[in-house]
């Protein structure tokens, strides 16, 4: 008999990485649905979607106010169980009966252990992609609130769930140590690609891939272009939820810091293969970045790009076992542009080389054992 399983998204699947990339491990082993917030159809899956509600931006100051106030008061039931998302427990409840529950999104971990209730057959596997109490952990009213909120999932919620995957060691620990919540880790892995590292050319090319914002203090880019000479172009390939802040970096960028348009998700690493080096700037302003293992990461590998980062512990102990590039001496642009002009170009060369070999285990096939491997064992066959 064939499992099924439901994946449960707080946001439309089939645009994150992890959730995408777990939907193709294995939708096709088991009888597949996904539940999701604006979910976009997936081949080969039974979708369902439930509509999003309005954002703080979009929500008036009493709006705002109000969930403020519920946080603070432990009214907590009333963000969980919003009114956009009540039609989830219709959606489970018109499916035949459920062998495992997948939830993506924290939030949504009530509705499968409310499943779990009348079917206690269903087993229950979360994936912690980052450390939910300290999100936002910059901005003291989002402490003072909904940082209340996820502290209150996490201690009341996760202990309840059968297994946990994690995206690092560090953020693992964390939830071991606060909630006594033990990982199995989880690479963000990409898919294998067949093709060799690019000769370097002159200008070196660097990329930069991913989200802007003020929190990951991106406004450097501008800085580190205006310290690289001639013979470097570095390359941005960014979204940002916040257009203002993307538009203000675009107007300051110098010649040689060279904005593109974004590229579908299953083109990221072949779009970045025609690049010599990776970089990951990020600053520890937040526990979640200083102990990051992002998507980016191992896309750069993927691309058989040389990675350069800052000392970001997670990246620096892998790059410590696996030399694949270099870390920054420290977190300042002057220490990450001084990194990237004391490479030699046979050293990059060497980086990609390097990152070659290591695309060969650190891919998406490498992932699907595991997670083929983890269902098996908590379904017991």
């Amino acid at each position: 008999m064939v499992a099924n399983i439901t994946i449960l998204c707080d946001f439309d699947a089939s645009k994150r990485p992890r959730p995408a990339r777990l939907i193709e491990m294995i939708k096709h082993t088991y009888r597949l649905s996904v539940i999701a917030k604006e979910c976009t159809p997936i081949d080969g899956v039974h979708t369902f979607s439930f509509p999003a509600m309005p954002t703080a931006k979009d929500r008036t100051p009493q709006q705002n106010q109000a969930l403020k106030e519920y946080c603070q008061n432990g009214a907590f039931e009333k963000l969980i169980f919003t009114p956009n998302r009540l039609c989830i427990r219709e959606y489970l409840a018109a499916l035949p009966p459920q062998h495992l529950l997948i939830v993506e999104d924290i939030t949504l971990l009530p509705f499968a252990l409310e499943y779990r209730l009348t079917h206690p057959q269903a087993k229950i596997l979360i994936d912690l992609r980052e450390y939910y109490p300290l999100e936002y952990e910059n901005s003291k009213e989002w402490l003072d609130s909904f940082g209340l909120f996820f502290y209150h999932l996490c201690a009341v919620y996760l202990p309840q769930v059968d297994r946990t995957l994690c995206v690092s060691e560090g953020i693992a620990r964390a939830y071991y140590e606060n909630f006594g919540i033990q990982s199995n880790l989880f690479l963000s892995l990409p898919p294998l690609y067949d093709f060799s590292p690019t000769p370097l050319g002159t200008p070196i090319e660097i990329l930069y891939h991913g989200f802007v914002s003020p929190d990951r203090s991106s406004q450097n880019l501008i800085e580190l272009a205006h310290k690289l000479p001639s013979e470097y172009v570095l390359y941005a390939m960014v979204l940002s939820n916040q257009p203002k802040f993307l538009e203000s970096l675009c107007t300051k960028a110098p010649s040689n810091l060279i904005f593109l348009p974004p590229v579908s998700l299953e083109q990221i690493v072949p779009f970045s293969h025609r690049f010599d080096i990776g970089l990951i700037p990020f600053f520890p302003t937040t526990f979640n970045l200083m102990h990051c293992l992002p998507n980016k990461f191992f896309e750069y590998i993927q691309a058989r790009l040389c990675v350069v980062s800052t000392p970001l512990s997670e990246i620096k102990q892998f790059i410590a076992k696996e030399p694949c590039g270099v870390c920054s001496k420290d977190y300042s642009i002057d220490s990450l542009v001084e990194t990237l002009l004391a490479l030699r170009r046979d050293e990059i060369a060497a980086y990609k080389a390097k990152a070659h070999t290591l695309a060969y285990t650190y891919n998406m096939q490498h992932n699907k054992d595991k997670i083929l491997y983890i269902i098996a064992d908590m379904l017991g066959v």
